[in-house]
């Protein structure tokens, strides 16, 4: 009988135990929610400062394209313009070498053929 009593308060002061520990889980889980929605809640400002600011910077990026971007684009039109004036010059000086190559090759062969058929009098 002695020994029953002995489990019996075994049992009694193991369930104490965990009876604390489970009242102690729950009062740190609640703890840990309550500290959670109060950094929520402390956070939410913060976010919505955030995100007002990057909706600001956003603006200002986009009104700043869209000033910059007539200037950019008008500038690259130049730019094109020029490259292509450019390049028409190079062509035109190639070709107007070209051309004055052929012309003098062409005043050259027939310098010979005069020169040939006056020395030939059989004409």
């Amino acid at each position: 009988m002695h020994k029953m009593e002995s489990e019996s308060t075994a049992e009694h002061e193991l369930l104490a135990w965990v009876k604390k520990l489970v009242w102690l889980s729950t009062a740190i889980l609640t703890v840990m929610a309550v500290l959670l929605i109060a950094l929520v809640a402390l956070l939410i400002p913060k976010l919505e400062r955030a995100v007002s600011t990057t909706e600001r910077v956003e603006a200002r990026f986009q009104s700043f394209a869209d000033e910059v971007q007539p200037v950019v684009g008008a500038g690259a039109g130049k730019a094109v313009e020029a490259i292509t004036q450019m390049d028409a010059k190079r062509l035109s000086e190639a070709a107007t070498d070209s051309s004055d190559e052929t012309i003098r090759a062409i005043g050259e062969r027939a310098k010979r053929f005069l020169d040939r058929d006056k020395a030939d009098p059989k004409d």
